[in-house]
């Protein structure tokens, strides 16, 4: 009874966390149940089980069509400690820079969706090109959705500026960066990860091209079912203004034309708080 009670707390309390927290958690134990079970198989002498198998990304076309589900799967699973850590303070950062402005909803469509395209950047890059003839390594890894955020804001916000270190810069600066390591970095090693890097990175660019320019990026995949709550109330109405009447729905507009120019850091916090609460309608 109390194991029952146990769990159901920690369920409560996971359907409290936001969407940032929930994908963070969700990472970090699917890497570290892994570890427990090889910790138990060691201990009883059981030959160590391919846990990973089943689910990582492998480059072969045939292998995505008798495990489809390895498209999204491999999004979760890390190689090692640092490999985790770093995507997820990326994920968190960026994460919560998207919040400042967008919905929970639009950012589990674009992570998603960044993993997925990045995924079949992969396997096709593996088919097409001479050079991967004959190599199998999996991919794994959650990169090319963190990847889809950060360049999402990157292309969405460009003159906003973040602190690295002890000096301040704009984040278009470091989509570019980010964007040239990757492509430099192709023949020189895991060559599958950065191609599923430019694939998340592309989606990230595309999507903020289409909002910047009027265009809902996201309603195109809120019919995904468990994205759907207030579907039909949210039909034909504005994007990020449902309840909000014309007055106040060009203050909104303002806002989001001032971020565009000088970055969120530049808003006061009075309209800090007209976008929090746009946002939340």
């Amino acid at each position: 009874m109390g194991l029952v009670k146990n769990y159901n707390k920690i369920l409560y309390k996971f359907s409290q966390l936001n969407i940032i927290e929930k994908i963070i958690s969700i990472n970090i134990i699917l890497f570290v149940l892994p570890l427990i079970i090889y910790t138990f198989c060691f201990l009883f002498k059981i030959p160590n089980p391919n846990i990973y198998y089943y689910f990582e990304l492998f480059p072969r076309l045939d292998n995505l069509l008798f495990r489809p589900w390895s498209l999204i799967t491999y999004g979760f699973i890390h190689s090692g400690i640092g490999h985790l850590f770093w995507n997820m303070i990326m994920l968190y950062f960026f994460s919560n820079l998207f919040l400042n402005i967008f919905k929970e909803k639009d950012l589990t469509i674009l992570y998603f969706l960044g993993i997925i395209v990045g995924g079949v950047f992969f396997v096709f890059s593996y088919s097409f090109f001479p050079v991967f003839l004959g190599v199998k390594s999996p991919l794994v890894g959650s990169s090319a959705g963190v990847i889809s955020v950060v360049i999402y804001m990157c292309t969405y916000s460009p003159n906003s500026y973040i602190r690295i270190f002890f000096f301040n810069i704009k984040l278009i600066y470091l989509g570019i960066a980010l964007i040239i390591f990757d492509l430099v970095q192709l023949p020189i090693s895991n060559s599958g990860g950065h191609i599923a890097h430019l694939g998340g990175a592309l989606i990230g660019f595309f999507a903020a091209y289409k909002i910047k320019n009027g265009d809902n990026f996201f309603n195109y995949f809120k019919n995904i079912r468990f994205l759907q709550e207030n579907a039909k109330k949210d039909q034909n109405k504005k994007y990020y203004s449902p309840n909000l009447k014309e007055k106040n729905q060009k203050v909104v507009d303002r806002i989001l034309d001032k971020i565009n120019e000088s970055g969120y850091d530049s808003l006061t916090n009075e309209e800090k708080n007209i976008l929090n609460e746009a946002s939340k309608d």
